[in-house]
């Protein structure tokens, strides 16, 4: 290799460092909670859990909360595995609680935001055997208060503002439970049930 396209290279890398560092620090940096896993549940031969992970958008005071599904092998044939997930806002699948430490909900945040896009369309996902897919779950295509005062939690259940002179504690919870009867294009099993997903708490962010 001649000395100037090691250099070169160099030169390329260390441009693109930071937007490979802005792509890697979508899910990998700004972790706010990570929720304990669901108690299993099976349908049938099929077993599936789930926890709640919440990141913070950084410069937006928004929180990007994720929906963790977990298909469980427990030997034997291996089953593919589908799941309907519709995080809408209207008739979503995924249903969140806002509570303080005394388990009292928290009021959420009047008036209602203004709808600037479409709600995040339902989808299919397939889980081979034993695998693990992260999918988000807060309400992100319909954008957020230009100026919430705090960290904005935007889901299917309601709109809230965790302010930074909070004193209380703050934990998101959600249901989860698709349809049934859902038809589907592989003829792969589509998984039925309801996992109930931890509690996890949120910090408060000091000014």
């Amino acid at each position: 290799m001649k000395p100037q396209d090691s250099i070169m290279k160099t030169v390329v890398f260390f441009l693109l460092l930071p937007c490979l560092q802005c792509c890697f620090g979508q899910t990998d940096t700004n972790l706010l909670a990570v929720g304990d896993w669901s108690e299993p549940v099976h349908d049938g031969h099929y077993g599936l859990r789930g926890r709640l992970l919440v990141y913070d958008d950084t410069g937006a005071n928004h929180a990007r909360v994720y929906l963790e599904l977990q298909h469980l092998w427990e030997g034997g044939w291996e089953y593919q595995l589908e799941v309907y997930v519709n995080v809408s806002d209207y008739d979503g699948d995924i249903r969140f609680e806002l509570r303080d430490g005394l388990g009292k909900p928290i009021p959420q945040e009047l008036p209602p935001l203004a709808i600037v896009g479409p709600p995040p369309y339902p989808s299919w996902v397939t889980l081979p055997c034993d695998s693990t897919v992260r999918l988000r779950a807060d309400i992100w295509s319909l954008g957020g208060r230009q100026n919430p005062g705090g960290l904005e939690v935007f889901v299917n259940g309601g709109d809230w503002v965790i302010r930074p002179n909070a004193t209380n504690d703050v934990f998101l919870s959600a249901t989860f439970t698709p349809p049934s009867g859902q038809p589907s294009s592989p003829n792969y099993h589509v998984w039925s049930g309801t996992l109930t997903l931890p509690k996890v708490r949120l910090p408060v962010k000091k000014p």
